[in-house]
């Protein structure tokens, strides 16, 4: 016959009291969230999204979209170099600013009516880039249109040295 193992003696586990009353194990760990550590603020140290920084090349873009806008050819002429090179879509480019006001005057005898509107505008360093949406009425047929352009302008020392024309040439048939 097998022996009878004696039976294991227990003691009874003594329980820490803890909040309320209630045993140590059985009480729920309550923790407040740590907050989060803020950057540290200097005084008058703005904090918004920095403002667009204004360069000469970046207000010479402004006033081309006014000029273009309020149609004032004359004032144009100022922004360009003596030297310009003016470049159209599939014609080859004019060169000094005799040419640009031969441009101009083309152009006005072509359309008796335009309205501009500046769609967007870039600026990267000394490189200006316009694109353009236009309605435009022909002298000849009072026919209108819409025309989309692309402008490029390069700026050297503040005055324009190149501008090259991007649009749908069949755009500008009567």
């Amino acid at each position: 016959m097998a022996k009878k193992r004696p039976a294991k003696k227990t003691r009874p586990v003594a329980r820490r009291k803890g909040v309320a009353g209630k045993p140590a194990r059985a009480r729920a760990r309550i923790t407040k969230p740590t907050p989060r550590k803020r950057a540290a603020r200097r005084p008058g140290v703005r904090t918004a999204a920095p403002a667009a920084v204004t360069t000469p090349v970046r207000e010479l873009a402004q006033r081309i979209v006014e000029l273009t806008v309020n149609h004032e050819d004359e004032k144009a002429f100022a922004f360009y170099a003596d030297n310009v090179e003016s470049s159209e879509a599939g014609m080859p480019p004019a060169v000094g600013i005799d040419a640009i006001r031969q441009k101009f005057a083309m152009w006005r005898g072509i359309v008796s009516d335009s309205t501009w509107q500046a769609r967007r505008v870039w600026v990267d360093g000394s490189a200006i880039i316009i694109e353009w949406g236009a309605r435009i009425t022909f002298a000849a047929t009072g026919k209108q249109v819409d025309f989309n352009e692309v402008a490029i302008h390069e700026v050297e020392n503040g005055k324009v040295v190149r501008e090259r024309f991007y649009y749908d040439r069949s755009a500008l048939q009567p």
